[in-house]
């Protein structure tokens, strides 16, 4: 039951997992400075089986999600050349706007039914290509993000959004293209978290700590049609050990991930996206199955 109780901190004491933060294959070839484009998410999250140090815990656990995000960018330049190619130096800010739902049940959870709805919390950032070669088909860019505590978030609630906390991650994105048709993406990042001091569902308000969680990602696409291109994506994550009032919770991340993705140009502005993703192996926390749906037009 004590390895149970550490796993489900996973789940009902941070925020959701991977609700915004994953890149899709391309996302760091920059479009052309002026250019206005709007992404709209939405993520279906399931999970069946919950891990504790990567033993299997529990067989009666549910968790499911359902996400949207709302994705405004704008792309500009803030000189006529990067740092290495002919591109201009250009930058993307942009914002997350996260909502949804979320449920949590089955015995594993000591309660009947764990929900929440309504606000994650939004996320601020801004890629800046430094690198932006497309004769060499070369294109590097560091996106710093910042993830603001103002979703939904009550610690008596025991699942939630939300997180009360800040989350700094910045991120290294490189992507080359091979050939005509093939690209490879290779992304780098690392969390850092400041404290929640209002965690803990009991009568004891509690100060939850935790490391940061390094993660790496890559994707090899490939162009089907000029209008189509699929990818297939890896995902890996370790650390963010927790701590509840100063006691470690030995629920170190060691997780691995993998994808499916298909693109499809609709015209000249439009493009959709669908992905799948399987969290195959979890050394702590639920192993989730994620279906995502994307739709982005440009302006």
């Amino acid at each position: 039951m004590k390895k149970i109780l550490v796993a489900l901190m996973l789940c009902t004491g941070l925020a959701l997992p991977d609700l915004s933060f994953a890149a899709n294959a391309r996302d760091y070839i920059p479009a052309p400075p002026g250019t206005f484009l709007f992404c709209s998410y939405f993520k279906h999250i399931t999970a069946h089986k919950l891990y504790s140090d990567g033993n299997r815990v529990s067989s009666d656990f549910n968790l499911s999600e359902n996400i949207g995000i709302f994705r405004p960018v704008y792309y500009t330049s803030i000189a006529p050349k990067a740092l290495y190619g002919n591109g201009p130096f250009t930058i993307d800010p942009q914002s997350l706007v996260v909502f949804g739902d979320a449920e949590l049940d089955g015995s594993a959870t000591g309660q009947t039914n764990l929900s929440d709805s309504g606000f994650a919390d939004p996320v601020l950032l801004t890629t800046f290509w430094f690198v932006n070669a497309p004769e060499d088909k070369l294109w590097v860019g560091f996106t710093p993000y910042v993830t603001m505590p103002l979703g939904s978030y009550d610690r008596t609630r025991g699942l939630n959004l939300g997180a009360n906390r800040w989350v700094i991650r910045p991120e290294i994105g490189i992507v080359k293209g091979i050939g005509d048709r093939a690209y490879v993406d290779l992304v780098f990042n690392g969390d850092f978290f400041t404290d929640n001091d209002d965690y803990g569902t009991g009568a004891d308000r509690g100060k939850l700590e935790q490391d940061p969680l390094f993660g790496f990602e890559t994707h090899a696409s490939y162009d089907i049609t000029k209008q189509w291109f699929v990818s297939l994506d890896y995902y890996y994550n370790r650390g963010g050990e927790t701590k509840v009032n100063g006691v470690k919770q030995n629920d170190e991340q060691e997780n691995h991930g993998l994808g499916l993705s298909f693109f499809w140009g609709v015209g000249d502005h439009n493009q959709l996206m669908i992905e799948y993703r399987d969290d195959f192996s979890v050394k702590s926390g639920p192993g989730t199955n994620t279906f995502t749906a994307r739709w982005a037009y440009f302006f």
